[in-house]
């Protein structure tokens, strides 16, 4: 009875005592394979950034942050435009069915302005905004202007720093005039104005 205590007692030990471990190798008849186990990779994944996003530096001394079309409500005509990590207010945008948003520098001013195209009820015309951030607020460089699609060509740049007067903006803008040539009886015609900064 003793011997059969101490033989327990034995096995008791040695199956309690060693831990189990797996091999890592596996035997197959007379081959000998390897498994070798791969640490988990780490994955990382990037920010998604919105496809319309426009990055520019809208803060002075700051770092850039990406701006961009958040919502737009078609039963009330009202596009939120929407900045990275709300570094900045959003920007509500009246009687707007949609906008597209880019980026001006111009060495005037100390940060880049905020350029809006917005789709408005008439889709013959599309209205320009621009805003600097000031004060942590977006305020209109320059009151708002409209300018009809047969006057918009691709390489217009619709405002821009007067260079006769570097204290003014030189805008383009539509204006309606009758034309008795034209087989409507009036024509849009493409003009330009110097205007006042509102806000540096």
């Amino acid at each position: 009875m003793r011997s059969i205590f101490i033989l327990m007692l034995s096995w008791l030990f040695m199956c309690c005592g060693t831990s189990t471990q797996k091999s890592n190798t596996v035997v197959i008849g007379k081959d000998t394979t390897s498994v070798v186990v791969e640490p988990p990779e780490e994955v990382i994944i990037a920010p998604t950034i919105p496809p319309d996003a426009v990055t520019a530096n809208y803060r002075k001394n700051t770092k850039a942050f990406y701006g961009y079309v958040k919502n737009v409500q078609l039963p009330g005509a009202l596009t939120t435009i929407a900045f990275e990590d709300n570094a900045a207010p959003e920007l509500h945008l009246k009687n707007s069915l949609g906008a597209e948003i880019s980026y001006l520098r111009f060495p005037q001013f100390e940060s880049d302005l905020l350029l809006v195209n917005t789709v408005i009820k008439d889709p013959n015309f599309n209205k320009y905004y621009l805003y600097v951030l000031r004060d942590n607020q977006w305020k209109q460089v320059v009151n708002g202007w409209a300018i009809h699609k047969d006057n918009r060509p691709d390489t217009l740049q619709p405002i821009t720093i007067d260079e006769d007067d570097p204290g003014k903006m030189f805008r383009y803008y539509s204006v309606f005039d009758l034309d008795k040539d034209s087989e409507l009886g009036y024509t849009w015609r493409l003009l330009n104005e110097s205007i006042s900064i509102e806000n540096w």
